[in-house]
């Protein structure tokens, strides 16, 4: 039952992973769970009145173990008052062996109508190997276990392999048993699933992505040929041993024979290299392309491992930032400049090598400005990577590494100085600025950021509809760093009835709040000015201060009466600056973007002059206590 063979490309063994294995076995109640348990670890086939109704937790005899991985086999409940203790195994399993009884129908449709979809329903993603028994002797009509569960195997890729372990005409059931538990390991360690689909017999997107990126690892330096010398260090990462010339000869020759466009000067190209690990699945060596992916950093989801991932380069404080250094903008520009056009079909090229495109979602996929064929320039698709290292830097770096194979990952990202220590220094010199867009409805936020990004104006105001949303583009700036261009990134916040749902931690992050009204409604500019004095208190409280702007919205209209007068009375009375007039509609934003960046970068003004509670109260105690005092001496007089 052991894995005997050598693996890797050059046929020797590999030491495989010693993390310990757990197989959970579940099913309908009387399909012989712990019957099939006994018989893997004792050898023996008991009688059913003789099996107890649980077994603990078991461990898979060590000469039945592939490889020497300790396997651990656990039992389940079939009562429905146990449901929380199965799902809960069934979540912390490695494999999962699934039981009916061939002479008993709704056992099977069970794993159809309720097995598989709770799985899917957990999300649980691990192989699955299929058990039956039969207690009908019908030696001369005996059941094809094929045929029979051929209908859930096609629903669910994830099934591995169905066997047929218990019947009254089957000698060396033990054995059989012992062979379910082998199969479960085995495709635990090194699963099919996430790899090859098998309706298709094809390799799955993820995998093709991952094996791209390690094709050029190896090939990059060689016109993208994977050579004999490149196959070989690739084997030596992987397996400890290079491959010798004549067996480079023969898979090439094997893969020439399968595809004759995938060689070329003597050496595998992606297409060549492609088919030759679609040859080792369909040999059954999935450990040796198991080894190679874990070897480069795969895990079975076919995304990077944590340890990949520098995350002690991006360690920071609530108030601090993490963005891309020049070295991984030239690396990113580089990248780029591979595509003539970075269109989306060129956008799913550039990303072929990473597990998929990153900002076909929120918040990344309307986030910026597009071009007339619907693809990013450069300043976009940096805008959208600077976007991306702000919000998750442990995703930017991951397809960072995947597109760009840099040797020092941590290099790509920088932390930037605390906004405390920029205010007592009066300069901050971040290259990336997050402005935070609050208003009433309609006020005319979702427009701003429309037009920040180069959409065009429409009337249809959706402003405070839906979730939150970014807009983001690069700001020519005059400013501490000279006419470099920063990348603002404008943030619509929704504002619920019973306040805003920001935390103190998201406030830490805000670098410029702007406040949004409508100047041609009275009600609106209230509700602006409202706005900003909760903002201040909140923020103060939480000891993350930050300049504020005020924006007249919607100045193609009339103002209400006193707009101008009231407006700049209001702020002067709080210490900030007279609201900045704009117009969506007509395109006229009054540099409104520049100013933001200015603001930014002199965090110690336009702070709001707003007492904060945690003030107010201090000063009612401290205006308390003397009182309290003279009361005390006079009745103690």
């Amino acid at each position: 039952l052991k894995m005997t063979s050598g693996y890797g490309f050059g046929l020797e063994d590999s030491n495989g992973s010693t993390k310990p294995v757990r197989i959970v076995v579940v099913g309908e109640k009387e399909t012989r769970k712990t019957s099939l348990i006994m018989a893997a670890v004792t050898d023996h086939y008991y009688p059913e009145p003789n099996i107890p109704s649980l077994l603990p937790y078991t461990k898979l005899p060590s000469e039945y173990c592939s490889e020497d991985v300790p396997v651990t086999l656990i039992d389940t409940s079939s009562r429905s008052e146990d449901k929380r203790d199965v799902i809960r195994e069934v979540k912390e399993a490695d494999a999962i062996v699934l039981t009916f009884a061939i002479d008993r129908q709704e056992t099977l449709d069970r794993l159809i109508e309720y097995w598989l979809p709770l799985f899917r329903q957990l999300e649980v993603r691990v192989p699955i190997v299929v058990a039956c028994y039969s207690v009908i002797k019908n030696e001369h009509n005996p059941v094809n276990i094929e045929e029979i569960t051929l209908p859930i195997r096609q629903q669910c890729q994830e099934i591995e392999i169905c066997i047929e372990w218990s019947a009254p005409w089957l000698s060396d059931i033990s054995w059989l048993a012992q062979a379910v538990f082998v199969q479960a390991q085995i495709s635990a360690m090194y699963p099919i699933g996430p790899v090859y689909d098998r309706v298709t017999n094809s390799l799955k997107p993820r995998c093709i992505a991952a094996l791209k990126r390690i094709f050029e690892l190896y090939a990059r330096n060689n016109d993208y040929i994977l050579s004999d010398d490149g196959l070989s260090d690739m084997n030596v990462r992987s397996f400890g041993i290079p491959v010798m010339p004549s067996r480079s000869r023969e898979l090439i020759k094997s893969v020439q024979e399968l595809c004759p466009l995938g060689v070329k000067e003597n050496g595998l190209t992606i297409d060549g290299f492609l088919v030759l690990i679609t040859k080792l699945i369909n040999d059954r060596k999935l450990r040796t392309l198991w080894t190679i992916l874990r070897t480069l950093g795969y895990n079975n989801d076919l995304r990077l491992v944590h340890e990949m991932i520098p995350y002690s380069s991006f360690k920071r404080m609530h108030d601090q930032s993490v963005e891309l250094t020049d070295q991984a903008i030239g690396s990113l520009k580089r990248a780029y400049h591979r595509f003539d056009n970075l269109g989306p079909q060129m956008m799913e090229s550039l990303f072929e090598t990473a597990p998929e495109s990153p900002w076909n979602g929120a918040p990344y996929k309307d986030a910026t400005e597009k071009t007339s064929n619907g693809g990013l320039s450069l300043e976009a698709f940096l805008s959208l990577w600077s976007l991306m290292t702000l919000l998750d830097p442990a995703r930017s770096l991951e397809y960072f590494i995947c597109i760009c194979h840099p040797d020092d990952p941590s290099s790509a990202v920088h932390v930037t100085r605390r906004r405390e220590l920029d205010r007592k220094e009066q300069i901050s010199v971040r290259k990336v600025v997050q402005c935070f867009v609050f208003g009433p409805t309609n006020a005319g936020k979702s427009a701003l950021l429309n037009g920040f990004i180069g959409r065009p104006y429409d009337d249809d105001n959706r402003d405070g509809l839906g979730e939150e949303r970014y807009a983001v583009n690069m700001v020519g700036n005059s400013g501490v760093t000279g006419g470099t261009k920063k990348t603002l990134v404008m943030k619509e916040i929704q504002y619920q009835e019973d306040g805003f749902l920001l935390s103190d931690e998201a406030l830490a992050s805000c670098d410029v709040a702007v406040f949004v009204y409508d100047s041609s409604d009275e009600s609106s500019w209230k509700r602006a000015i409202d706005m900003v004095s909760e903002v201040a208190t909140i923020s103060e409280d939480a000891g993350f201060v930050f300049p504020c702007l005020m924006v007249a919205a919607k100045m193609d209209l009339d103002s209400f009466p006193m707009a101008i007068q009231e407006s700049t009375r209001a702020t002067q009375d709080i210490g900030i600056e007279a609201p900045i007039p704009i117009s969506s509609k007509l395109g006229n934003f009054d540099n409104l973007f520049h100013k933001i960046l200015t603001a930014a970068e002199h965090p110690h003004l336009c702070i709001p002059k707003i007492e904060s509670k945690r003030k107010r109260v201090l000063k009612l105690i401290n205006s308390w206590i003397p009182e309290c005092w003279v009361k005390c001496f006079c009745i103690s007089s």
